[in-house]
Formats: structure tokens, C-alpha cells, sequence
């Protein structure tokens, strides 16, 4: 039998029926179905998350705090014939399972400006939803995931030991993001500014990270809550921007990303109608940063990788990583120009 197959028997399904789930990236996701009920199953990837301990304890602090005082909801975490909530399997795979919020499911782009507003909100109520949880209550589950400073640091170390054809190959665009630093400057400030606060954050805001509702199309719920931790303003507006706002991904041709207006507004006022006022006066005024902090840190990942010879992204050919560096510096340059002509407040 399938290691599913397996695991579902742990949490108490017999002869299940099972089913692929292909968006997510990170874990390996399933649907499974017997004895009248349904679960999403989940073989976690370790590799990302090192410490399921972590990750298994901020959901469930999550869970029960919205339980509490909220009516936003998450999928409950399910335990085994055992009463645990994680499964080891014979060749030392972490399992685990959530119930299945019936009538709903996940979008993708493109998508029309309502649904991404929807998601926004939900992104941002969630956040608003756990104001009044202590953050530090929440571990970091990949320490610096938007340390804006140490991806700097990384592609500075990396440009030291890059070769001489990757270095000419990406001179120009390293003069791009050098002449950006000031943004790093600004998310080293951030610490010491007590108009922003460390926040219960997402850190992975997908269209797809998000459950609709079939009947009546509006967000119920984020999922994949494993980047959920403490962080700043910009990184969930921010990852939404760099996510959705240009019809095609950072593995499109640099000349083909543009920003869609529409779309923009969707986010910023979605997710402004989410957070509300737990949202402080400073966020509010330095929210349209957001978008160019993200993609501004995913162009110095994916050209880093690139100097590095490409030792964390997958790659098709060998050029992939400059030409998603390009991709998101380019469609940074776009956003600049898009934001600078907004109309001031």
C-alpha cells in the first residue's frame, strides 16, 4: 500500500479514498475520504520546516485563540487512534491531518478583482484577528524568512564568491538593487520605530492560500498557516503584490510583467477593510512600500541563488534564477512608477 494509505489508517480512516492535491509546493497534500468524513492529510517536508514540534504548536496556539474570541476560523487539527497530532511513518516521515471545511475551495489566477479584495480582507483579519495575541508566543518557524537586511548580507556574500561570468552577467542589475538599499535601510529602522508593530503574520499570501466559499464566493479562511510568525507590516501586503499584481509569474520574461491597476487596488483596500484600526497611522502611511520591500527581496534571493550557482531554487536551464531576478527588479521598477503617480491623500 501507498504511504497514504498508511497514515490515513492512522487518523482513524479505513479503506479510504484518496485524492491528489497538486497546489501546494512545500508539503505533499491530500484529500482523503472514508467512514462519512473527509480530512485534508498532509506529509510534511521536513526540510523546510525542521521542527514539526514548532510548527504543530504555533497552529494549535493559533486555533484555540480563535476559538476563543473570533469568528474567523481554521481547520482543527486532527489527532490519531492514539491522541496525537502527528504520525511518524516507517521511513521517519512527519504526517498530519485537519479537518475539511465542506463547500469551499481554493482559486487561482487570474482572478477577478472581487475574489482578490475577498482575499485581502481575509488576509488582513486574520492578522487583525490575533491583534491581541502576544507574538512572542509564536516561533519563528524559518528564522529571517523577511529579514529584508540579511538577504542583503547573502547576496553580498554571494557576489565575494561568484564566478566571473555570473558577476559581469549580473553587474547591471546589481547596480539596480544597490541603488535601492535604501529600502534595507528603512527595514532595519523598523525595529527601532514604535509606529510598527510586530504582528502575527502570514508570510505566504497566495491567492491559493485562501478558502472561498462555493455558494457564496467570499473568503472564509487562510490555510498553510506553517510561515505564520512574528513580522512587519509589509510582508503579507507585500507578498500579495509580488504575487498577483502582474499577470505573469517571476518565471515569465522580464518584458512581459507589467502592474495591474486594478488589482493593486483590490489588495490595498481589501486588506485595509481587514485589519482595520489595529492597522497604526505609520503602517497606513508607508503601506504602498510594501510591494516594492517584497519583490525588491525576492529579485536579491533569486540573483544570490544565481551567483551561488543555484543551490536552493529548482531550476529548467541554467540562466532561470538571473531571469527571475530580472523579472522581479524589472516588475519593481514598474511598481515605482505606478505608485509615484497615485493620487497623494
Amino acid at each position: 500500500m501507498e504511504p497514504v494509505v498508511f497514515a490515513a489508517e492512522r487518523f482513524g480512516f479505513h479503506a479510504p479514498f484518496f485524492e491528489v492535491l497538486t497546489d501546494g509546493l512545500i508539503h505533499k497534500t491530500f484529500k482523503v475520504t472514508g467512514n462519512n468524513r473527509s480530512a485534508i492529510l498532509q506529509q510534511v517536508n521536513t526540510h523546510v520546516f525542521k521542527d514539526i514540534d514548532i510548527i504543530t504548536g504555533n497552529y494549535q496556539l493559533i486555533y484555540e485563540h480563535l476559538e476563543r474570541g473570533s469568528k474567523l476560523r481554521i481547520p482543527a487539527m486532527l489527532k490519531t487512534v492514539d491522541g496525537k497530532l502527528t504520525w511518524i511513518d516507517k521511513e521517519n516521515s512527519y504526517w498530519r491531518a485537519f479537518e475539511f471545511i465542506p463547500n469551499t475551495y481554493t482559486e487561482s489566477l487570474p482572478a477577478s478583482s472581487d475574489k482578490i479584495f475577498s482575499a485581502a480582507k481575509c488576509y488582513g483579519a486574520f492578522t487583525a484577528a490575533l491583534d491581541d495575541l502576544d507574538v512572542q508566543h509564536l516561533k519563528p518557524t524559518i528564522p529571517g524568512f523577511h529579514d529584508l537586511a540579511n538577504r542583503y548580507n547573502q547576496l553580498e556574500a554571494a557576489v565575494s564568491h561568484a564566478s566571473h561570468e555570473r558577476l559581469i552577467k549580473s553587474r547591471a542589475l546589481l547596480e539596480k538593487i544597490e541603488a535601492r538599499k535604501h529600502l534595507v535601510d528603512f527595514y532595519i529602522g523598523l525595529k527601532d520605530n514604535h509606529g510598527f508593530r510586530q504582528r502575527a503574520m502570514h508570510h505566504d499570501t497566495k491567492l491559493s492560500n485562501i478558502l472561498f466559499d462555493k455558494t457564496s464566493g467570499q473568503a472564509v479562511c487562510p490555510i498553510d498557516l506553517d510561515t505564520v510568525m512574528p513580522g512587519y507590516f509589509f510582508s503579507d501586503v507585500g507578498d500579495m503584490i509580488r504575487s498577483m499584481v502582474s499577470s505573469h509569474d517571476e518565471n515569465a520574461l522580464a518584458d512581459s510583467v507589467s502592474v495591474n491597476a486594478e488589482t493593486y487596488r483590490a489588495i490595498i483596500s481589501g486588506y485595509e477593510a481587514g485589519i482595520g484600526n489595529t492597522f497604526t497611522s505609520t503602517e497606513q502611511e508607508n503601506i504602498h512600500r510594501s510591494g516594492m520591500m517584497m519583490l525588491y527581496m525576492q529579485g536579491i534571493r533569486f540573483l544570490a541563488d544565481y551567483l551561488s550557482n543555484d543551490v536552493y531554487y529548482k531550476i529548467n536551464y541554467p540562466e532561470q534564477n538571473f531571469d527571475r531576478a530580472l523579472n522581479q527588479i524589472t516588475l519593481l521598477e514598474k511598481l515605482e512608477g505606478f505608485v509615484a503617480a497615485l493620487p497623494k491623500a
